[in-house]
């Protein structure tokens, strides 16, 4: 587990990567934080950013990645503090261009988490980078339907294929990550109720237990649209 020193070296590292135009305005800086900080559902917020009389900041809590990814390899955990601090970032470019999409996204996505909202669809389109995860999970999703009695259809693109014109030709858009999802939201906001991500956590290609994770949560989609047929 990468230890407090260094997660700040991979913050340190991942800032001098990007654009200095980014930190503009920002203060307060970036800071690393020791302690943990529950969300209070259940989960833990692993990083704010904040714009107040005093200026503007993001705190990015060590604690909450300890405790959010206790089994996750150092190279596993720097990808999700670089991911956290890049998602805080996007927090302060948007709020000094006075737009608010990305904090709408995060309240939906807390909401829904909260709620434990059903999907409901007959389509499903998978989207990821360059397409090798979301093929798979196409591929997956179409050998459980039989199982479970399912008839929809699904298909499966890239992040760079996934115009606002097909993600309208289907009922869910599910991501293999947040910043993808966070991406076409952003792309398509018109859109943005019907896209979300496959997992609770990232789902990225050649890492262990990839294969793995993919066809435990497609097991866990192919249920979840077995119940709404029950019900309906």
């Amino acid at each position: 587990m990468l230890s407090f020193e260094q997660a700040g070296r991979v913050l340190d590292a991942e800032m001098e990567r990007l654009p200095q135009g980014i930190f503009e305005d920002l203060n307060g800086g970036v800071n690393l934080l020791p302690e943990e900080r529950p969300s209070g559902d259940g989960r833990y917020t692993l990083g704010l950013y904040h714009h107040d009389a005093m200026g503007r900041w993001v705190e990015i809590f060590y604690g909450s990645f300890l405790r959010a990814f206790p089994d996750a390899s150092d190279r596993a955990l720097a990808e999700e503090l670089r991911k956290t601090l890049r998602h805080e970032l996007t927090h302060h470019v948007e709020s000094r261009a006075g737009d608010h999409t990305l904090e709408h996204w995060d309240a939906e996505q807390t909401a829904r988490w909260l709620e434990g909202e059903p999907l409901r669809a007959d389509s499903v389109l998978f989207v990821d980078e360059d397409g090798s995860l979301s093929c798979k999970a196409d591929a997956l999703l179409r050998a459980e339907a039989p199982r479970y009695g399912l008839r929809l259809r699904s298909g499966w693109c890239s992040l760079a294929e996934a115009t606002e014109a097909l993600l309208r030709d289907y009922d869910a858009v599910l991501c293999m990550t947040l910043d993808q999802a966070e991406t076409l939201a952003a792309r398509c906001p018109a859109l943005d109720e019907r896209i979300g991500c496959l997992g609770e956590r990232d789902i990225l290609p050649d890492r262990h237990g990839t294969e793995r994770t993919l066809r435990r949560e497609i097991a866990y989609l192919a249920e979840e649209l077995s119940m709404e047929d029950e019900e309906s």
